[in-house]
């Protein structure tokens, strides 16, 4: 027998596993279906309820072509700073992340040195400078962790706290080094570090992330009871 409200929950239900859509435009879309289908039935009276509602279901369209549409539309606010920081953290990588004032020597007469931020997860593995590569990849690997969420995919729960605690740290870290250089020796000579613009954008890009996803976070718990009274 049929049951417009079963019917519409698992509509809902297949389009939340095909379709990369947030529980508010879930909403939205299931507000449009019930709409449509009490519009047929007023159309015509003697319309069975499964034909309007088969009318509706296809009147709205596939999975995917609704997930294209609310995507051209606009992305909430979460997904724009998520990519703002994904944006922030591979920039970081070309920028100088450490700077270093050392005394001439034959083989840097200049007396400097400048570290990009791609040197520190390659050069460890290469030549075991610039600290263990253990220690690179774990600071690195909460950040990664998030990749599902840029894919848009709904059901991974990214480490939003992990993320949040290492942009702190390693944020709070740079501050205290503004007021204590800290004493680097290439080439067996002495001399001062100071971090560069890739080493900030690295850091924000952890914060920037990590804000993304508590905002999304709250947005799918805002969306928590609409669900439960589906």
């Amino acid at each position: 027998m049929f049951e417009l409200e079963t019917e519409v929950r698992n509509w809902r239900r297949s389009l939340e596993r095909k379709a990369s859509l947030s529980p508010r435009e879930l909403d939205e879309l299931e507000d449009h279906l019930r709409a449509r289908v009490d519009l047929e039935l007023e159309l015509d009276a003697a319309l069975a309820p499964p034909k309007a509602f088969a009318i509706a279901r296809k009147e709205l369209g596939e999975p995917m072509a609704l997930s294209g549409e609310f995507a051209r539309a606009g992305r909430p606010r979460w997904r724009r700073l998520l990519l703002a920081g994904w944006a922030m953290y591979a920039a970081s990588f070309l920028l100088p992340a450490l700077a270093v004032t050392l005394g001439s020597s034959p083989s840097n007469p200049a007396g400097d040195l400048t570290a990009y931020g791609y040197e520190f997860l390659v050069r460890p593995f290469q030549e075991g400078e610039l600290g263990p590569p253990l220690v690179v990849l774990l600071l690195n690997l909460p950040m990664l962790m998030t990749l599902p969420v840029l894919g848009r995919t709904r059901r991974w729960k990214a480490p939003r706290l992990l993320v949040g605690a290492v942009g702190a740290l390693t944020l709070g870290f740079g501050v205290i080094s503004l007021g204590w250089a800290p004493r680097i020796t290439a080439d067996g000579v002495g001399g001062v570090g100071y971090l560069g613009r890739g080493y900030w954008a690295w850091c924000a890009s952890f914060v920037c992330v990590s804000a993304a996803l508590w905002l999304r976070k709250r947005e799918r718990a805002s969306a928590t009871p609409d669900l439960l009274n589906c």
